[in-house]
């Protein structure tokens, strides 16, 4: 299973990880939470302004020296890197990433796990995603 569907699904600290193996009762039960909290209207859906406003405060998180940009390092100490996936995001190969290019680095999983296309996440399109 994935380790993380872009940390929405987590906590902003050590919760927001989903540990790899079989689903387990408790990954369910963390990922219904951390759903719930990025969820900000509690309608049963992230949409993409709350997906992007999740992943600006997982940026600072990762960005542990606050020097305002995350690297490679401070990502993989939160979560598997998807290096094709950073390298075009950082647009001006710097070998960090912006807040910016740290979003648009999400929200191509965004994407991926939208599998309808309708711009909202569900908590199955993201189990789903997961277990790819």
């Amino acid at each position: 299973m994935r380790r993380d569907v872009s940390l929405f699904l987590a906590s902003v600290a050590v919760g927001c990880l989903l540990t790899p193996g079989a689903p387990s009762q408790a990954a369910a039960q963390a990922a219904s939470g951390s759903f719930s909290t990025s969820d900000l209207d509690k309608n049963g859906k992230i949409d993409r302004a709350e997906y992007q406003r999740r992943m600006v405060e997982v940026f600072y998180f990762a960005d542990r020296n606050k020097d305002g940009v995350v690297t490679i390092e401070e990502i993989v100490a939160i979560e598997p890197l998807d290096e094709k996936a950073f390298k075009a995001a950082d647009r001006d190969g710097s070998g960090t990433l912006t807040v910016n290019e740290f979003v648009a680095y999400r929200m191509i999983q965004f994407d991926e796990a939208d599998r309808n296309k309708d711009g909202v996440l569900t908590v199955e399109e993201v189990e789903v995603w997961e277990k790819r």
